[in-house]
């Protein structure tokens, strides 16, 4: 049932200080009833990696998030709650919850759901069932946030009302609270009944709440100005009309913590604005000034509401959203903001100069987005020296017409503890950086097609992202520069060639996208500390493979290589790469065969093949090898799988229409654990792959085989706990409860699902 307590229970748990000091690692993912395994994987994946907001942000790849999540989880004990699931697809579930068996014991899974189905497929331990709440618990609730104090004896003639309300609730806390919430203040008898005889009450139990939730007041109550002793107001909606004006704030000054002002253009005189008397709100930590993106404010209209809007100087946090002034207030610069420790300006797009937000001294955090008319950043928004003595994040966005960044020209006196700056979607920027930034650890260039500038000379970055074209520049890298992420640039060659990269030793994750080479390599000069390679989208990768595998690569863990133009991998040969753990290849259209080679006495790390929609890839050649995990996903002129004895764990093959059985190597494969067959329209037998030999199999699943009509003449494996059958309905029949033909081969199987039906 919704809105009965399970989130808040969960909440209490999770940031309980015993839970936290607990687990090395924890993550909350609200589910809802969109079950999207690649967003419910990043959400984990951000959650516990800082960095991976912005490294994955366009990965959609599930087996490579996946595998990142995994690297994060190994030998932790990690904490993970999956909120509000809905979706009762058993197979969902299942390949989601493949990257956590690698957690030390004792790490937890805690899932909320209103689905008793969801509970069962999902358990491992009990199940929890909350109550409802008792009617005098439920009034205690709705009472605390519909009246002042919690006091009810003030209003009996709403007293009566709102116990009738409370009845209808039937005992969900959440129901109580929310409608206590949107009367709180609210004192006309006709809008609480209005409540209480609502056809909102009419609908099915788990409608109410979702209706009762978009039955949000839109409007703010008038006269909100009567309320002096208010402490918390989290928004408030500015009206026309006399009573939902932004000066009925006049006597708030006693709200504290943060306060969204929306839709000022509401806002007609400038003396109703400077009646709010923000600049006497002492509690406030936080101010949102937001403006309505479709309305029609004239420019010296917006200019002197804002401008009447001024802050009190203990303000740390200020939005300033949807501003159509040309010019910002002198306020923003001065001295009234001085504990200002964040500023947002965004979507102000008719600003053409800033104030001197440098001479702000608390500064810390400065994001600039979406402010169409600048077009040179000079003196003007540093002042005097020094400037931006605190600020630590700087990030420029969505700035069409700006073509000059001018610095002050001296050594620290401007940004002397920056330590991320980003530049983003910023076409015309041209000319130089700061060069003297001596934190700077974070340096993201995107978008800027004409900034050609040389890197500046900070020795301290360790993180790097470009989509420059032209990198030509570049003399030398930052020594301690642990991660280069270089997209679109067409000079790739030199930095490649000439040592720059080798000559870095903390190097340890290279990612290059869109990028093509335009001739074959002399050599590749990668550093031997490199971890992480990510090749996508790259034009004439051949030019660089040969050179590549020919080189000796001692630490690199991982190989990626997605959506780029190569005709052939003819030899991989795995020596080359003792520490290679992970080997994924997508998309490569130009791909017609895959040998893998090993050497005898060489060491490998091996640990996962995945090959993915390659069409005109027809041969796949394994060594004898040990490894755990082999995905072919989608290769459909794939015939030839050889594996010579290769020994994996997991092994899943998709959408492969011309595979050839039997598979070289696979019958009796004693290593493997789980096997997955999906997507082979024309399969019609699975005697070749011997199942009943496989006798450390413990996951078998078979989907989308129209034709595939029995799965082996003996019992399966008595190893076998998980079977899983989708979309083969000759194979359903046949293995259906009891009455199936194969069922006498299936019984013993703990747990079966076919068609997502739990049997």
């Amino acid at each position: 049932m919704g809105g009965i307590g399970k989130t808040t229970l969960t909440q209490l748990v999770y940031n309980d200080r015993r839970v936290v000091e607990c687990f090395d690692l924890k993550a909350w993912v609200c589910v809802s009833d969109e079950f999207d395994l690649v967003r419910i994987t990043k959400t984990i994946l951000k959650a516990i990696d800082s960095g991976a907001s912005e490294k994955y942000s366009d990965d959609s790849d599930l087996n490579l998030l996946q595998l990142k999540v995994k690297e994060r989880l190994s030998k932790k004990k990690f904490f993970l709650v999956l909120d509000d699931v809905w979706n009762e697809n058993y197979t969902n579930w299942h390949m989601l919850q493949t990257p956590f068996t690698v957690g030390l014991n004792g790490s937890k899974i805690i899932v909320t759901t209103r689905s008793d189905k969801v509970a069962l497929i999902m358990r491992s331990v009990r199940i929890h069932h909350l109550g409802q709440l008792s009617f005098e618990d439920c009034w205690s609730l709705f009472a605390k946030h519909a009246f002042a104090n919690g006091d009810s004896s003030l209003h009996p003639e709403l007293e009566e009302i709102g116990k009738g309300i409370v009845k209808k609730c039937k005992g969900l806390p959440l129901a109580a609270k929310t409608l206590g919430g949107a009367l709180y203040s609210e004192l006309r008898v006709k809008e609480w009944e209005f409540v209480l005889n609502s056809e909102t009450w009419d609908l099915p139990n788990d409608e109410i709440l979702p209706a009762l939730r978009h039955s949000k007041v839109k409007e703010m109550p008038s006269h909100m100005g009567q309320l002096k002793s208010l402490q918390k107001l989290s928004n408030y909606i500015v009206g026309k009309q006399s009573g939902t004006r932004v000066g009925e704030l006049k006597e708030l000054s006693h709200i504290g913590g943060s306060l969204v002002i929306q839709e000022l253009q509401n806002v007609v005189h400038a003396k109703d604005a400077s009646e709010a008397n923000f600049v006497g709100k002492q509690y406030l930590d936080e101010l949102v000034f937001e403006w309505n993106r479709g309305s029609d404010v004239e420019q010296n209209g917006a200019e002197i509401v804002l401008n009447n809007l001024q802050t009190h100087s203990n303000l740390k946090r200020l939005t300033i959203y949807g501003y159509g002034g040309s010019r910002f207030p002198d306020w923003l610069g001065g001295p009234s903001i001085l504990n200002m420790v964040s500023l947002r300006l965004w979507n102000c797009k008719n600003v053409s100069t800033f104030p001197p937000l440098g001479q702000l001294p608390s500064l810390k955090h400065l994001y600039i987005l979406g402010l169409e008319e600048i077009e040179r950043v000079g003196a003007e928004f540093y002042g005097t020296e020094p400037s931006f003595v605190s600020l630590k994040a700087l990030s420029f966005q969505g700035m069409p017409k700006w073509k000059e960044w001018l610095c002050m020209g001296g050594q620290g006196g401007e940004f002397p503890r920056l330590k991320k700056l980003y530049i983003e979607d910023c076409p015309k920027l041209i000319g130089d950086l700061p060069t003297h930034l001596p934190f700077l650890t974070t340096l993201r260039i995107q978008e800027c097609e004409q900034l050609v500038a040389p890197l500046p000379g900070v020795p301290t970055i360790f993180e790097l992202t470009t989509r420059s074209r032209d990198i030509s520049q570049w003399k030398e890298l930052p020594p301690l520069l642990q991660y280069l992420s270089i997209k679109n640039s067409d000079s790739l060659e030199s930095l490649l060639e000439e040592g720059m990269l080798q000559s870095n030793t903390c190097l340890r994750e290279l990612r290059i996208r869109n990028c093509s080479f335009s001739r074959p390599l002399c050599r590749v000069c990668l550093p031997i500390t490199l971890k992480t390679l990510d090749v996508e989208e790259c034009k004439k990768l051949e030019f660089l493979l040969p050179e590549f595998i020919k080189c000796h690569h001692p630490s690199l863990v991982s190989l990626v290589i997605i959506r780029s133009t190569c005709n052939s991998l003819s030899s991989f040969p795995l020596g080359n790469f003792p520490s290679l753990t992970n080997l994924q290849i997508m998309y490569l259209k130009g791909l017609e065969s895959l040998s893998i080679s090993i050497s005898e006495g060489d060491v490998t790390s091996f640990h996962l093949l995945h090959i993915r929609g390659c069409p005109n890839l027809v041969s796949i050649e394994l060594p004898a090898l040990n490894f755990s995990k082999y995905y072919i996903f989608h290769c459909k002129n794939l015939k030839w799988l050889l594996h010579n004895a290769a020994c994996f764990q997991s092994l899943t093959i998709e959408g492969c229409p011309e595979l050839i059985f039997p598979i070289q190597g696979l019958q009796g494969l004693s290593s493997l654990t789980s096997l997955k067959i999906s997507d082979l329209p024309n399969l019609m037998s699975l005697d070749s792959l011997e199942l009943q030999l496989l006798a450390s199999l413990e996951k078998l699943e078979i989907c989308d085989c129209p034709k595939l009509q029995f799965l082996t003449e003996e019992q399966l494996p008595t190893n076998l706990s998980v079977l899983t059958i989708q979309n083969c309905p000759l194979l359903k029949d046949r293995c259906k409860f009891w009455t199936g033909e194969d069922w006498h081969h299936i019984a013993h199987i703990p747990h079966i699902v076919i068609d997502d039906q739990v049997l």
